[in-house]
């Protein structure tokens, strides 16, 4: 939709009028507008000290006067709103009017940033204000004018005879669209054939929520969740199922709903039309999906009946939908703000998985975090309710935060350390399954516990172990010269392990490190390693060149970083004595550049992040794990071996990968070996494509993805 200018249709007299009562009024509406921004920035980033949030109504009546003076100028200029033609539209949107223009003519505008094709279909219900002259100005929408007021019930299944898109949208004309809100949703219908309508969430003038969603009770009552609350916070950025959406924004399937008969005329001429039309979807096994990625402002009430008559319906189709959906009610929740968390969700039978661990887990961090995400991936991919508690509150916007995981999982982003007590205590006998992962976190956890053990309330405790650190340490401290003896490995083995006896199951990355929690005293080990799925790169041995690492690198001593600095200095000299041929060698990795710098050079080539490795794999020949301290096993080295690019490696990664030299990689440990062994592999092309195979073959057999989701179902049992 576009603004056009056309020639001034009535008398110049009339614009300029209008024109110098706005500039008469400039100050007034400067103030009123000065409101209604403050309001916003507030409601979407934080309100100051001291800042008293001005209500719903106060914020309507400034932005309805602002309105009202924008559609008298539109009006006087003789501009037109041009909607764009489309012969075979993605969206029907459908707009049903009964006056307030200003409010119409602030939802048409805001149609402006749809990339999504569309139609727009407006039935006007005998408007007596100057939507009449609005509408004359609209060119490129099917307008249906009626005679009388059919309400808008009958007013919808009217427009949707008319309607030639895939989807429609019911869309109030009190409502804007906020940048993106229809192409969001619109991406989230087509992506799943069962979901069969898409909410959104709507937002109040003074930026506090409507809904995020819809709860209908057991008694057939129904309730906007988040009412009032900072539509930024968690609970609301993330997509769930849900009982039902509001008509303000409801995009579902035209076939879909011309073969359930629209609205029920029933409930005309309004309310429960639009729930009634969600709970015949559900029964039909349709999903009805909340998406945070869809936002609409909304001036609520300004199409309402007088309160009496509104409640007097409300109460009448409240009965009848009650009888008609009675079977469906009676697995609903109680109506009671204990119940409002449970029935917020229409999933309500299925298990409730909390997961604890530093960060919201980035595949580019490395350091265990890719299997994190992967861990949550495959209880999402489960059907678990799944929230993520970082402990760590990193400044990220929810673009970053849903960036790697999916946007089905809630992230409790703001949560952190310091609020993690009172957060379980809240959601006490919520969950059914707390995880949690690394060492220093379980000890948070216990101590909480120690406290407060009823915020557990039932749940099973899994400690996801990640990773022995302890042993990297006494593998650092080796190569560094100071070697712990065996009764102070055992000390420190003992102190990190600890903790794992407390929980009903530990979950390790590595038949090493399960025989290790086994000896002490853990009854329930159980192994789950990496999902990476083989992803062979296309180019031969003679179409590669150079040596490649990525990896992460959080610090100046962590292992990845050590590597680095002894392969450059140590073994990258012999390699280049050994090579008559041209080559590089490639860093890439998050922090690569800060903590690497130094290592730059002709040969060396430090890249920083990269955000799709795959050309390196492509282009490079040899992959190098040149680790002498870690833990767990290498995500870097299955992922490089999935895409096709061999390995050499030092014993401590093939014994963790449990890889054997010769078959599956090539082992070294001094500079001297593993210098021999790289050239090896870089100039013997039948090795090359030996251990290529054999490697791709030991990912299908041990990281595949549907085995990792089979563990994370067992280790939920």
């Amino acid at each position: 939709m576009a603004v056009k200018k056309r020639p001034v249709a009535g008398p110049l007299a009339t614009f300029f009028r209008l024109k110098n009562r706005a500039r008469s009024s400039y100050f007034h509406y400067k103030r009123r507008l000065s409101f209604f921004v403050r309001t916003m920035q507030k409601a979407f980033t934080g309100s100051s000290a001291g800042f008293s949030r001005p209500t719903a109504a106060h914020a309507g009546v400034a932005a309805e006067e602002l309105f009202q003076t924008e559609l008298e100028l539109f009006l006087a200029s003789g501009a037109t709103l041009a909607v764009k033609p489309c012969i075979a539209p993605a969206v029907s949107i459908v707009l049903v009017l009964h006056n307030r223009a200003e409010l119409t003519y602030k939802c048409l505008t805001s149609l402006f940033t749809i990339t999504t094709s569309y139609e727009l279909i407006i039935v006007d219900n005998a408007s007596t204000d100057a939507t009449g002259r609005l509408l004359d100005a609209l060119v490129g929408a099917k307008v249906v004018r009626n005679s009388e007021n059919v309400h808008f019930l009958r007013a919808v299944n009217q427009a949707a005879e008319l309607a030639s898109g895939t989807y429609l949208l019911f869309l109030n004309n009190d409502a804007r669209l906020l940048p993106g809100a229809l192409d969001s949703a619109v991406d989230l219908i087509e992506a799943d054939p069962a979901i069969g309508a898409v909410g959104a969430q709507v937002v109040r003038l003074d930026g506090t929520l409507q809904e995020a969603g819809s709860i209908i009770w057991k008694d057939g009552s129904c309730q906007g969740y988040g009412r009032d609350e900072n539509p930024r916070n968690s609970e609301y950025m993330f997509q769930r199922d849900v009982d039902y959406c509001s008509g303000v924004f409801l995009l579902t399937s035209r076939a879909l709903f011309l073969e359930n008969g629209g609205f029920d005329p029933v409930f005309a001429p309004a309310y429960y039309e639009e729930t009634d039309y969600c709970m015949r979807l559900r029964a039909r096994g349709k999903r009805i999906v909340y998406n945070p990625g869809s936002v609409v402002l909304h001036v609520e009430f300004a199409s309402s009946n007088s309160p009496a008559e509104a409640l007097a319906l409300q109460k009448k189709h409240r009965e009848i939908f009650r009888a008609r959906h009675a079977a469906a009610l009676a697995g609903h929740c109680e109506r009671g703000a204990m119940n409002i968390l449970t029935a917020s969700c229409a999933q309500r039978g299925a298990q409730r998985v909390l997961h604890i661990d530093d960060c919201v887990p980035h595949a580019y961090l490395g350091s265990g975090y890719p299997r994190s995400r992967d861990m949550l991936e495959a209880l999402d991919a489960l059907g678990f309710g799944v929230t993520f508690y970082p402990l760590l509150t990193l400044p990220e916007t929810w673009d970053d935060v849903y960036s790697d995981i999916p946007r089905t999982i809630e992230v409790v982003a703001e949560g952190g350390f310091d609020r993690l007590e009172t957060f379980l205590k809240t959601r006490a006998g919520y969950y059914t399954t707390m995880i949690v992962s690394r060492p220093h976190n379980m000890w948070i956890v216990k101590k909480i516990l120690s406290r407060s053990p009823d915020v557990l309330a039932g749940a099973q405790l899994v400690y996801d172990a990640e990773a022995v650190f302890c042993l990297r340490d006494i593998n650092k401290s080796a190569v560094q010269g100071k070697s712990l003896s065996r009764t102070e490995q055992a000390v420190v083995l003992e102190e990190e392990l600890k903790p794992a006896r407390d929980a009903d199951c530990v979950v390790t990355v590595s038949a090493i490190e399960q025989r290790m929690f086994a000896e002490h005293g853990c009854t329930n080990v159980r192994i789950l390693g990496h999902s990476v799925e083989p992803a062979m790169t296309p180019h031969a041995f003679s179409a590669r060149r150079d040596f490649l690492f990525a990896g992460a690198f959080p610090t100046m001593d962590s292992p990845n970083t050590d590597s680095m600095v002894w392969f450059v200095e140590e073994i990258l000299p012999r390699i280049s004595a050994r090579l008559n041929q041209p080559f590089k060698f490639i860093i890439a990795g998050h922090n690569s550049q800060k903590h690497l710098r130094g290592l730059q050079s002709q040969t060396v080539d430090v890249l920083g992040p990269v955000d799709d490795l795959t050309p390196l794999y492509n282009d490079c020949r040899v992959f190098i794990v040149p680790t002498r301290y870690a833990a767990g096993i290498p995500y870097k080295a299955h992922h490089a071996a999935a895409h096709g690019i061999p390995l050499v490696a030092t014993g401590l990664i093939a014994a963790q990968l449990g890889w054997v030299h010769e078959q599956d990689l090539l082992v070294a440990d001094s500079p001297e070996d593993f210098a021999e062994q790289c050239v090896r592999l870089y100039t013997d092309e039948a090795l090359w494509n030996r251990l290529r195979t054999s490697a791709a073959e030991r990912i299908q057999k041990e990281c595949s993805r549907a085995a990792f989701i089979e563990n994370v179902r067992a280790i939920i049992k």
